[in-house]
């Protein structure tokens, strides 16, 4: 009895050694996967804190003609002016230079340039009549008188020396002497003005010239500023572009808005709306993809130019929680000009742009592309 209850005692101690040690590598063993579990959620966690290379900026934009959708206004000194004739419609393409309309001050202005025209000629006329001088004939007369007036006096003066001898034999009086000597005296000074008279007539004086000349000066600057006015007085193409919309109809008047929306749309650029934060990774010549809303058609082009001023954003997205105060600058792409044609009647047309940092290719960019639309620009589609 005793030997049986000490193998069962024995037995039972081997059984709970066992149990132990099963228990004791079973604790090792779970400790060691933990461990392992948690270096790699460590590595993985430190992974995903690392942001993708980017390989692009997106932004919305919008469509615009070259050089901006011009607002063409009469010039300054028509203010209250009337339209009197529009020699346009809208959708008209015209050249450089090319009369738009014509305000109502116009047929005013033409009579004041005609009579300005007309005293500049009488200006000229006037410095041709100097340089030629007294008519011919004038100084042929003259000439004349001054010799009959030298002719008269010489006689004269004969007359007078006769009369002296006369007086010296008591044959002629001291009143007749005083006489013929007035007569002679009279003569001579009718010679000296008949001859001043000659001198003048052919003297042409550099004074007369120089008055003439300022009055052809004045005369010209009048012309000037009556063309000025003429030309003011027409609203013109400042290049070749097409009439996008007319504000002001014939016979109304013209207002803030001015008379014409006008741009080059043969030239069409898209402006994009960058994150400030972005524009500091953007260089000229970046390729770009283009994607029109409304149709959903994509076009390329490239940056030619980058905005030098932050402001907020235009083009807003659908989205009512988007950030409307965001902080943006304009940069302008050039479409490439086998997209130009489709894009002509596309003005302001709100688009999606896709600005290409580098050559990217393989999975792991499209992912990367995948991620940075998500992170950055949540407004796009």
């Amino acid at each position: 009895m005793s030997s049986s209850s000490s193998r069962r005692g024995s037995m039972s101690s081997r059984i709970l050694w066992m149990f132990a040690a099963i228990t004791a590598i079973g604790l090792v063993i779970g400790v060691a996967y933990l461990q392992s579990n948690i270096s790699e959620s460590a590595s993985t966690a430190a992974t995903l804190n690392v942001p993708p290379k980017r390989t692009h900026v997106y932004a919305l934009g919008r469509l615009e003609p070259a050089g901006t959708i011009l607002q063409l206004v009469p010039r300054s000194g028509n203010e209250g002016a009337i339209v009197e004739r529009l020699l346009v419609k809208e959708g008209d393409d015209v050249d450089a230079g090319a009369t738009l309309a014509v305000l109502d001050n116009h047929a005013r202005r033409l009579a004041a340039l005609n009579e300005s025209q007309a005293r500049l000629e009488t200006a000229k006329a006037q410095l041709i009549k100097i340089k030629a001088g007294a008519k011919a004939g004038d100084i042929e007369a003259q000439a004349a008188a001054l010799a009959l007036v030298e002719v008269q006096s010489k006689v004269a003066d004969r007359e007078l020396a006769r009369m002296k001898e006369l007086q010296k034999r008591n044959a002629a009086t001291i009143e007749q002497i005083d006489q013929k000597q007035l007569d002679f005296d009279r003569l001579q000074l009718e010679a000296r003005r008949a001859a001043a008279q000659l001198a003048s007539l052919r003297e042409i004086r550099d004074v007369d010239m120089l008055v003439a000349e300022k009055e052809i000066m004045t005369a010209e600057a009048t012309v000037a500023k009556a063309e000025a006015d003429v030309e003011a007085s027409r609203i013109l193409a400042p290049a070749a572009g097409r009439v996008l919309r007319i504000h002001t109809h014939l016979g109304e008047r013209v207002n803030d808005a001015g008379v014409f929306e006008f741009g080059n749309v043969h030239q069409m650029q898209v402006v994009a709306e960058i994150f400030e934060a972005d524009v500091a990774i953007l260089s000229v010549g970046m390729t770009t993809e283009v994607k029109i809303d409304a149709s959903e058609e994509m076009l390329t082009g490239r940056i030619v130019e980058i905005g030098n001023l932050v402001a907020r954003k235009v083009v807003l997205t659908n989205d009512p929680v988007s950030d409307t105060d965001a902080r943006v600058v304009e940069v302008r792409v050039q479409l490439d000009p086998e997209h130009l044609e489709q894009v002509v009647r596309l003005s302001n047309a709100r688009v999606e742009v896709r600005i290409r940092l580098f050559e990217a290719s393989g999975e792991s960019h499209r992912q990367n592309d995948k991620m940075d639309m998500t992170n950055r620009t949540p407004n796009l589609r």
